[in-house]
């Protein structure tokens, strides 16, 4: 008996699988009502998302039901091969939007994709075929018939008692394509179309005939833009506006009057909203349900963000982050305006455009970046030790992201920013970046050294501040000198008991932070974990000995 393996029963917040997995019987599955299977079908993804369909029942009931750009994501996934029984049975509007989706680069139709897609039309049956030709625009099937022939002669010649009129391509046109396999592919789709549909077919040929090929292609170019943007699909130049900044301190929330969307019609875009996982605050709203036109939203404002950052909407991998990316930003704003309040958060969430949810995300986290500029842009910016350094960098990517230090048994890491605590150590961290340059800059009684003049390098803090102290534990001025190699075993006699660092030497340095930049204490025991490590490994002395990368160290 044929088996179904039900996907396994998971929370993501919004929606919650029906069935825990485990196999059940194609009677049992046919068992349950439509929409039970659909929840089932959008928690699915390739293979198992078609073995739902296939296997069900009423199938001709489910395929229509799926948002299109569910049916796009899936069939992307399954390929060619298991694309032809579900565009079977998808709309006439849902086709409209996977080529609208598909077929055009800007504002081009694809030759190579428009053919591809004609071929898989040609592949669904004369039935699909003609209900197409019946439903869809005429101007776009002219279009993607023009891209690939060319009418020589049509009506007018007729009654004409021309003998090669019996061997007239399509009968009553001559026509010249513009490949073999275009030929092959569309002559099939026309010999359907004048058998079945004959006045449709002479009105799109006339078209064909009559219409400029660039006006035409510019017409159909529009009304596909409209299209998209009833899925929030915009050019990426106007939903850059996704990112524009708003001053978190001042944002207001509230102020969404009836949220009115052109795609009201639209199937509910479920699958697409699980394809990623919302954490913390945002979760626990979500947890709750959302109506359609909330659902809708949330898609749109993820559609807008692919259309900003020039995604391939074709990709699941790229969705399912780019929701990921969605869900955190929103989760980030809401806990900024509502802490840990959930009913507040709520009321804001449903009374408060996403989009401007997003934009003060974004802005809480480009607040934070434009610090983190400024430190790249200073002069400290090249003398920074690689904690630091890897912090302001991984800060400064266009997916920002949080670094964390090795601490303990836990390794280096780093986390995208998503709640109001990671943004905190974010503040934290970048304060503490800020008083080292005060500290460099304007209360040790010495200026950077220049970096080497051979190999451009410059040296880091530790490694100056330590040679500085190295100097004063000789006797001589608090300054980055370049120390002597005589200097180094007595620098470690001084400064170590029993191969470990004297508690002493380590409280000398703190008790000299502490007074001179308290807001500096951090930066003490990464300079004495280093101080550790490069006199430990002082013996034997060779080239690759860390101290030579660390300690400013005389060439002679």
């Amino acid at each position: 008996m044929t088996k179904i393996t039900l996907p396994s029963e998971r929370q993501v917040g919004h929606l919650t699988l029906l069935r825990q997995g485990r196999e059940i019987s194609l009677a049992e599955y046919n068992a349950l009502t439509i929409d039970e299977q659909l929840n089932m079908i959008h928690q699915s993804r390739g293979k198992q998302k078609y073995d739902l369909i296939i296997n069900a029942q009423h199938i001709e009931k489910l395929v229509p039901q799926l948002h299109p750009q569910e049916l796009y994501l899936t069939i992307n996934e399954l390929g060619a091969e298991y694309s032809t029984e579900l565009l079977m049975l998808a709309s006439p509007e849902q086709l409209t939007t996977l080529l609208d989706l598909d077929c055009w680069d800007n504002d081009n139709l694809s030759p190579v994709l428009s053919l591809y897609w004609l071929e898989l039309l040609l592949g669904t049956g004369e039935e699909q075929i003609c209900q197409v030709i019946r439903q869809m625009e005429p101007e776009i099937l002219a279009l993607f018939l023009k891209k690939h022939l060319f009418i020589i002669r049509g009506l007018e010649a007729y009654d004409d008692d021309d003998a090669e009129n019996a061997k007239r391509m399509e009968g009553l046109y001559d026509i010249e394509y513009s490949s073999e396999n275009a030929a092959k592919i569309i002559g099939a789709i026309l010999k359907i179309w004048l058998d079945r549909e004959q006045e449709s077919y002479l009105l799109i040929m006339e078209m064909i005939r009559s219409e400029n090929l660039s006006v035409l292609e510019e017409e159909v170019y529009q009304t596909r833009s409209n299209r998209l943007l009833d899925l929030g699909i915009i050019p990426a130049i106007e939903a850059k506006d996704i990112y524009s900044y708003i001053e978190p301190e001042t944002f207001n929330a509230g102020g969404k009057s009836d949220f009115h969307l052109e795609a009201d019609s639209l199937q509910h875009p479920a699958a697409l909203l699980a394809c990623a996982q919302p954490h913390n605050l945002l979760a626990e709203i979500l947890a709750n349900g959302i109506n359609h036109d909330l659902a809708c939203e949330l898609l749109f404002l993820a559609n807008r963000k692919m259309s900003a950052d020039n995604i391939d909407i074709a990709e699941t991998k790229n969705v399912t982050e780019t929701f990921q990316a969605t869900y955190d930003t929103l989760n980030l704003a809401l806990e900024f305006l509502a802490e840990t309040n959930l009913d507040k958060a709520e009321e804001i969430f449903h009374n408060t455009y996403l989009l401007h949810l997003f934009q003060l995300g974004f802005s809480l986290i480009k607040k934070q970046q434009l610090k983190a500029g400024k430190i790249s842009s200073s002069h400290l910016y090249p003398y920074l030790d690689y904690p630091e350094l890897l912090f302001v960098d991984s800060l400064l990517q266009n997916q920002p992201y949080l670094y964390q230090e090795a601490f303990g048994e836990e390794s280096s890491q780093l986390q995208p920013v998503t709640t109001m605590k990671e943004l905190k150590l974010i503040e934290h961290r970048l304060g503490q970046i800020e008083s080292l340059q005060k500290l460099f800059d304007q209360v040790l009684p010495f200026e950077l050294p220049q970096p080497d003049a051979e190999t451009d390098e410059y040296p880091s803090l530790s490694g100056i501040f330590l040679t500085a102290v190295a100097n004063q534990l000789l006797e001589r001025n608090f300054a980055p000198d370049p120390l002597a190699i005589m200097d180094l075993a007595l620098l470690k006699n001084l400064t170590f008991i029993d191969n470990q660092i004297s508690e002493s030497f380590s409280n000398d340095i703190y008790d000299s932070i502490q007074q001179l930049a308290p807001d500096c204490v951090f930066f003490v025991q990464f300079c004495l974990d280093i101080w550790e490590q490069i006199f430990q490994k002082l013996d034997p002395l060779t080239e690759e000995s860390p101290i030579f990368s660390t300690l400013i160290l005389s060439p002679e």
